[in-house]
């Protein structure tokens, strides 16, 4: 396949002839680029498919052992009081603490 590189810029003829060379080695650069591109895919899709197809997935089982209660999201449980020191003394209860001392009237202040 031969191709005419003529006429491909504005310069004159014997100018551009200069650049003909320049213009087939792009031409065969990207020939041969292509060529190697579909090489190496069709290389790479035939060990895609071995891959695919000639290797056996592992079917162990790796959850059989798992403790799948620990897994699942559960309450958490209500936190427990702290222990009261032993030093103090229980609180008494409200019917035997003593009587609030009332307060004087306004009147009875002196000045």
């Amino acid at each position: 396949m031969m191709q005419e590189y003529v006429n491909f810029s504005s310069l004159p003829p014997d100018q551009e002839a200069a650049f003909v060379v320049f213009e087939r080695r792009m031409a065969e650069s990207q020939q041969q680029g292509f060529r190697i591109a579909g090489i190496l895919s069709a290389i790479t899709l035939v060990i895609a498919l071995f891959v695919y197809f000639g290797v056996e997935p592992d079917h162990r089982d790796l959850a059989k052992d798992m403790d799948m209660s620990r897994l699942t999201k559960k309450e958490a449980p209500a936190p427990t009081p702290a222990a009261a020191p032993a030093a103090e003394a229980p609180a008494a209860p409200a019917a035997e603490a003593p009587a609030a001392p009332a307060e004087q009237p306004a009147e009875a202040k002196g000045p």
